[in-house]
């Protein structure tokens, strides 16, 4: 019998269920982006874009688990409650300190005139060190990577980071193929025997 599971409805029907669920997480990730660039500091566009990120961060939270079979989505979903603790806590927003901006040397154009504010095309609020609830879990560790450049990520965001490539890694291995098994010895036959033998071969004959 073949191990195959073409054509087989019962067998594909997991995996249709499973790109759904990527699909759905996708679209939510992407409205995610557009709420915060597209929505502006005006009263009622910052309600809505605080309301869509908080929302659709517990949502890819929940979605993560899905694929709990993966290792490494447990890791993306711990990542994304670690940074929804804050976010919470800050009506909507992950806040980041003025003097982890003014430390990193990086980022001029925010002075503490910013304070209270939201960066613009970002998911952050600006606020002072001494007014971060749950402040371990804020963004506030400044990374240089090549190419994409400076930016402030929080303890989530590593975890995040480390359960996707957990996950990569764990479908590459999947998707490998099996060794194939080396085929066994044949075994010298016997020259002593015509037949077959019913008593002890360790008996001398005569």
């Amino acid at each position: 019998m073949s191990g195959s599971t073409a054509g087989d409805p019962a067998a594909s029907r997991p995996w249709r269920a499973d790109a759904l669920w990527l699909g759905a997480g996708t679209l939510i990730f992407l409205a995610q982006q557009v709420s915060n660039r597209l929505l502006g500091e005006a009263a009622l566009q910052d309600f809505v874009r605080r309301a869509v990120f908080l929302g659709t961060t517990a949502s890819l939270c929940v979605m993560a688990l899905h694929f709990r079979r993966i290792v490494g989505a447990w890791l993306v979903a711990a990542g994304i409650a670690l940074n929804l603790v804050p976010i919470a806590a800050h009506g909507g927003l992950m806040p980041i300190a003025i003097e982890t901006i003014q430390d990193s040397g990086s980022f001029t154009n925010i002075t503490e005139a910013d304070i209270g504010k939201p960066i613009g095309r970002s998911k952050d609020i600006i606020l002072r060190r001494k007014d971060i609830r749950f402040a371990p879990l804020s963004d506030k560790y400044v990374v240089t990577i090549p190419v994409y450049g400076p930016n402030i990520y929080s303890a989530g965001d590593f975890v995040l980071f480390a359960g996707v490539v957990l996950a990569v890694v764990q479908l590459v291995a999947l998707g490998a193929p099996a060794p194939k098994p080396r085929p066994a010895k044949a075994s010298p036959p016997n020259e002593r025997s015509n037949g077959p033998t019913t008593g002890d071969e360790s008996v001398i004959r005569s």
